[in-house]
């Protein structure tokens, strides 16, 4: 069972998968199993609804069926990016002002979750391609004065 109450509700919307099959023929025991996921209230697993259906991973069709999008497929699907070629490094560099740290700490938490190295506190290194997933985090978060992704090659000086 996920321990993300978004990705079992997307989950739900795939046919055939175990979360669709309780959502499809024992709707209760869905509910109860997502209420133990996310240990949330009934309340607030209807406000995770209404979020997936306002940010796109949901939508409803002429006859009324909640339809998973393909925002909402690629949510659920695992990320794996490429490597890049030739031992070339993706580096993040920011400068997040202080009034804003929530943001810089949400980015550094993004860059963890993606294996980022830190070579200093705003000065990040992966040896993979995260430029898209990165690009879109920084629109979201409202960050593109603050953040700058290089692609760089390794050189090894002896």
């Amino acid at each position: 069972m996920p321990d993300n109450a978004l990705i079992y509700v997307l989950k739900g919307l795939i046919p055939y998968s175990r979360a669709n099959l309780a959502l499809t023929f024992k709707p209760s025991k869905f509910i109860y199993d997502l209420e133990l996921i996310a240990h949330k209230k009934h309340s607030s697993l209807r406000n995770a609804y209404y979020q997936a259906k306002r940010t796109g991973l949901i939508a409803t069709d002429d006859k009324g069926s909640i339809q998973l999008t393909e925002k909402g497929r690629q949510k659920i699907v695992p990320y794996e990016p490429k490597i890049l070629d030739s031992g070339a490094r993706l580096l993040v560099i920011f400068d997040i002002a202080e009034e804003e740290r929530w943001k810089r700490r949400k980015l550094r938490t993004l860059l963890n979750e993606l294996a980022f190295e830190q070579i200093q506190k705003s000065v990040w290194s992966s040896p993979n391609d995260h430029r898209d997933l990165l690009k879109a985090a920084i629109q979201d978060m409202d960050l593109a004065g603050c953040v700058i992704i290089y692609e760089a090659l390794a050189l090894n000086v002896d």
